[in-house]
């Protein structure tokens, strides 16, 4: 009997050594799967999600990543996407709206799974979270600090569609410019593709040459880095957004509305590991913690006065806590 005794002894010993001290279960492992635009050194949009991902990864040392770039193609991000899940990936995370049709086919075959797309359709119950940004925050924020920074008064805005998310990002600029200085201009153009450089690069001269002497090149995808460029030839004050935009123009980069989706994968992680499923539209605010500034160093503390940094983070400040009334969005299924 006491030899039983013990072993039962040991045994609860060594059920705790497992368990921990707090009697929790282990985290269980979790595979994810990211299907990205681009690699980070080629548009803000990827880096931002790459960079999210880099960093729960060190704050959860039971997640990894399996990565591909292959999103503007859904004939091959699909088998991608396909082959993952088969591979035992617990979540699935399609960053680009270019997958739309792809993330709600496989969300209805794999409804177990949590998953996200960045789209403008509502979310999906039990399992598909629609992932995107509060694009007025960004264009308010982004284009107060460049009418502040602007000699002539005119703000360029490049983008690259005139889609939902471009327009509003473009309405909010025009609104952070106007509430900067009340004579402000907003001159904006779009390229009319997601990847041409050059193409970007064009049209933000074309708003230089009429006057616009800080610019905002504002799709987040690759041709935004032809804007940038832009920017450091010309030596003017720049604004990117999702992520930090002194990674594309590192001497002119004034400030960026960055993106941390880490709020939106933990939720993921954790839905995965309990079972239990629940969609939602992931608006990244600065309320949330899912927009956050760009740190003033470096060039970005010598080009932007001091007096200028503290009035935005003050804009930062009041947007966080709701004291500038931004109109309802249009772009978001279910935000303001």
């Amino acid at each position: 009997m006491r030899a039983q005794s013990c072993l039962r002894t040991a045994g609860l010993a060594l059920a705790g050594a497992i368990l921990g001290y707090s009697g929790a279960a282990i985290a269980q492992d979790i595979k994810i799967g990211l299907i990205m635009e681009a690699r980070p050194a080629e548009q803000p949009w990827s880096a931002a999600i790459f960079d999210s991902a880099e960093k729960l990864k060190k704050e959860d040392k039971g997640v990894s990543f399996s990565q591909s770039f292959k999103a503007f193609d859904p004939t091959s991000a699909e088998p991608i996407a396909r082959q993952l899940l088969a591979d035992g990936h617990k979540v699935m995370v399609m960053h680009s709206f270019a997958l739309n049709d792809v993330a709600h086919k496989l969300a209805g075959e794999f409804k177990a799974i949590p998953m996200s797309v960045s789209s403008f359709d509502p979310p999906v119950q039990p399992n598909l979270t629609i992932a995107t940004a509060s694009y007025l925050q960004i264009g308010y924020s982004n284009c107060w600090l460049l009418a502040k920074l602007s000699k002539s008064g005119k703000i360029g805005f490049v983008g690259a569609m005139p889609i939902p998310y471009a327009t509003e990002l473009q309405l909010g600029c025009e609104l952070g410019a106007k509430a900067a200085r009340g004579d402000a201009q907003v001159l904006a153009a779009y390229s009319n593709s997601f990847v041409d450089q050059q193409a970007t690069r064009e049209q933000a001269q074309g708003v230089v040459d009429r006057g616009a002497d800080t610019l905002f090149p504002a799709s987040a995808t690759q041709d935004s880095l032809g804007g940038f460029q832009l920017c450091e030839q010309a030596k003017i004050p720049c604004a990117g957004w999702a992520s930090d935009a002194r990674r594309y123009s590192p001497n002119y980069a004034a400030t960026s509305a960055v993106v941390d989706w880490t709020v939106m994968l933990k939720e993921f992680v954790k839905q995965a590991r309990s079972g239990k499923l629940s969609a939602t539209t992931f608006d990244a605010t600065f309320q949330n913690g899912g927009l956050t500034p760009q740190p003033f160093e470096g060039a970005s503390a010598k080009i932007v006065p001091v007096d200028v940094q503290a009035g935005y983070l003050k804009v930062v400040a009041d947007l966080k806590q709701g004291k500038i009334k931004l109109p309802k969005s249009k772009a978001h299924p279910c935000c303001p």
